[in-house]
């Protein structure tokens, strides 16, 4: 006899993010949106990202082994010495925010010193290093160990919120959501996987309007001493 099956479509796809991740919308990759995951596996390094180095750069990108595919990057030591890694294609800013497009942005990281660095994880202008004028991004300042959730545009006044605090040599994820509509929700994850905070903000005149591209940096705060940044892999993308 036939049987009673009920044909149940899943327009989000089917994944495993938790239902308070701000990353539960993301579709599956195809028509609807655009998504990429870099996983900085051995065989592929770096060869797509494009480095900018700021003051003396960084002593290299490395892989250590039996780390399963961590971009490791220790910087050369002075103040303000450090390193960012962006997609960028053609030379041009690529990837834009707009109202009616969603977009996501999700990284996994530990740095050695989270108090005297400065880290800036998101989309930006490419040549905009430590101190962006437009953008949304993820965001610690020297001397601060709190991560921060910011957007501003042709530096304006910007829209911030505060997600937490940071710990040395403790890996995190952190992410965030730009829902197309009104709203930027961003948060980060502890070592257990528990929502260690999280917020929203509302850019409205302080959404960019200008090509960006997705990247991290990390730099030396003004103590001058070598920080190491460890990367496990990066996520971003976008509804079309």
């Amino acid at each position: 006899m036939p049987l009673n099956i009920e044909v149940t479509q899943f327009p989000n796809g089917v994944g495993t993010a938790k239902d308070n991740s701000v990353l539960n919308a993301i579709p599956l990759p195809g028509p609807i949106a655009a998504l990429s995951v870099e996983d900085f596996g051995q065989d592929t390094g770096i060869a797509d990202w494009t480095d900018l180095a700021i003051g003396a750069g960084v002593a290299g990108d490395v892989f250590p082994l039996g780390a399963n595919g961590v971009l490791q990057q220790v910087s050369a030591g002075a103040a303000t010495d450090g390193n960012k890694l962006s997609i960028q294609l053609a030379g041009v800013d690529t990837f834009g925010l707009s109202v009616g497009q969603e977009a996501w942005f999700g990284i996994r990281f530990r740095i050695s010193d989270a108090l005297n660095t400065i880290l800036v994880f998101g989309f930006t202008p490419f040549d905009e290093t430590v101190a962006p004028l437009d953008g949304v991004f993820l965001q610690s300042d020297d001397v601060s160990a709190a991560l921060n959730l910011v957007s501003i545009a042709a530096a304006g006044g910007t829209s911030t919120v505060a997600l937490g605090t940071l710990e040395d040599d403790t890996w995190y994820e952190a992410a965030f959501y730009w829902d197309g509509i009104d709203k930027i929700s961003g948060q980060f994850s502890g070592p257990d996987g528990v929502i260690g905070g999280g917020g929203t903000i509302i850019p409205g005149a302080n959404l960019t309007a200008v090509g960006l591209n997705p990247g991290f940096l990390f730099s030396d705060g003004a103590d001058a001493a070598a920080k190491t940044l460890d990367v496990d892999w990066v996520l971003f993308g976008g509804s079309r």
